[in-house]
């Protein structure tokens, strides 16, 4: 039995329209897309498509794979093996590294609970957990004895995201915890500052650095919609479009934020100018799509699906095309990162049905 619904919370159905962003929207003078994103977007040039097909499988057997990162060397996997919030501790979670230039996958590090989100950066991963987030030695394999942030969070239910950036002399950790905060965190451990706290069931739900300011989508509580904040703290976060309510992913490009929303057949991805004007409604009637990415003038992202090609489509936005699937059939939503041309995922099925591949 495929469980991959379990991984996306439907929040409804959002009631917002093509409203344009508010006068205080995007500047797009703070900087271009931020650093640090594990399933990061590239830019809006170019209007050639992946050419379709079956893609091509990376590694299988895998149980419930969710969140994939990359750096020179290797693609790291985060492998939960359950999305049940009551996973014993130590758990059967685990993080593998495959090669990028080929060879046998390799175990990095294990007994997380339901991890998701993840992380590299040259000497460390960082991966999101049930009882927090924690550092791992790349090298070694060798996981922090206490988690750098214990915040409660909803992991299970997806959205999270670590995000690493430099803030003065100091690297840091943004975490979108997919409860109710937005929290920053030395990179060593300390200096914890919450950046966003909401209140009741307000969820936090996708982040991305942009120069020195955070993004965020904020869902559920009492003032939904697309945030900005300081990095550093100095000013309270601000509501830069209220019409997004249900907002799952986000994702930056040189010229636009890229945004989910929604689920159970009323999911949305949207488009929205960082230098502000209307919002671009690009799919609808979605089951719950997630980690939008643009290359080569086409959008692609992940959608909640039991089976079939459905999990991983696209949609061009250089010409007026129709919503399609890509080729694949996999289990959704699970994760997706762009990698130079190539478009690599998770099929997110439990048991051993769960695989990594690339397009093309």
């Amino acid at each position: 039995m495929r469980f991959a619904l379990l991984s996306v919370l439907l929040l409804g159905i959002a009631c917002s329209s093509d409203k344009s962003p508010t006068q205080d929207g995007p500047d797009a003078g703070r900087g271009d897309a931020g650093t640090g994103k594990d399933d990061a977007g590239s830019g809006d040039a170019g209007c050639e498509p992946l050419a379709p097909g079956p893609g091509t499988s990376l590694l299988t057997g895998l149980n419930t794979p969710r969140r994939l990162a990359v750096d020179g060397a290797d693609l790291y996997i985060v492998e939960s093996h359950s999305l049940n919030p009551q996973q014993p501790q130590p758990g059967p979670g685990r993080i593998l590294r495959l090669p990028r230039a080929g060879g046998e996958v390799v175990p990095v590090a294990s007994g997380f609970r339901a991890p998701d989100a993840i992380a590299v950066v040259s000497d460390s991963l960082y991966v999101l957990d049930l009882d927090g987030l924690w550092r791992v030695d790349k090298a070694t394999g060798a996981k922090d004895e206490r988690p750098l942030d214990a915040t409660l969070n909803n992991v299970t239910i997806g959205g999270t995201e670590v995000l690493p950036a430099r803030m003065g002399d100091r690297d840091v950790l943004v975490v979108a915890t997919s409860h109710r905060r937005l929290v920053r965190v030395d990179a060593s451990g300390g200096n914890r500052r919450e950046l966003y706290a909401g209140t009741g069931f307000t969820q936090v739900r996708g982040a991305r650095v942009v120069g020195q300011d955070v993004w965020f989508l904020v869902a559920a509580g009492e003032s939904p919609g697309l945030y900005s904040v300081p990095l550093d703290g100095s000013a309270p976060a601000t509501l830069r479009d209220g019409s997004i309510t249900a907002g799952t992913s986000l994702e930056v490009t040189p010229t636009h934020f890229l945004v989910t929303e929604g689920g159970d057949g009323n999911g949305r991805v949207l488009r929205l100018p960082r230098e502000g004007g209307a919002v671009e409604v690009v799919a609808t009637g979605l089951q719950g799509p997630a980690f939008p990415v643009e290359l080569h003038g086409t959008l692609y992202f992940k959608d909640v699906s039991t089976g079939g090609t459905d999990f991983l489509r696209r949609v061009s936005t250089c010409t007026s095309g129709a919503l399609e699937p890509v080729g694949p059939e996999g289990v959704g939503p699970g994760g997706l990162v762009v990698d130079g041309d190539t478009l690599l995922y998770t099929s997110q099925e439990s048991g051993t049905g769960g695989f990594v591949g690339r397009v093309p």
